[in-house]
């Protein structure tokens, strides 16, 4: 009577496997393509704010005409270095005067790259960053 029972159980499963990796795959593919794109946001996120810093720091060390082509190329370098996940960038440069010491304020914006990332139907992200140094006027001349 068991055994019966047994045999007739696994006839009635035959090919259950196959329907369920059939309903699960897309799924999966789905699941891996959100992976992607996640783990390329946050690799821009830390590339972006990196290019930022080093940016901030060349320019505060060169003389004031110079500090914006001096930003752009170090940002420019520093994402090429590091893997680049960004589309697009920008950089921009702010320079305040205070009383005591004035500072530079370097901008870097990236417009996310979504290449193979399309099924999961995300919209361009951008990613902007900011570093502020203080101007070191024995370099900056």
């Amino acid at each position: 009577m068991v055994r019966n029972f047994l045999n007739r159980r696994t006839a009635n499963d035959l090919g259950s496997a196959t329907v369920e990796m059939v309903l699960l795959a897309p799924v999966l593919v789905l699941l891996m393509a959100f992976v992607v794109f996640l783990g390329r946001a946050g690799g821009a996120t830390e590339q972006v704010r990196h290019a930022a810093d080093q940016a901030a720091r060349a320019a505060s060390i060169v003389a004031r005409p110079k500090m914006q082509s001096v930003a752009q190329l170090v940002a420019a370098a520093d994402l090429a270095n590091n893997g680049f996940n960004c589309a697009s960038t920008s950089v921009g440069v702010q320079v305040s005067n205070a009383l005591a010491a004035s500072s530079v304020t370097v901008t870097v914006s990236c417009r996310l790259n979504q290449q193979g990332t399309s099924l999961v139907g995300a919209i361009a992200r951008t990613i902007t960053a900011s570093s502020t140094e203080v101007i070191d006027q024995y370099r900056a001349g």
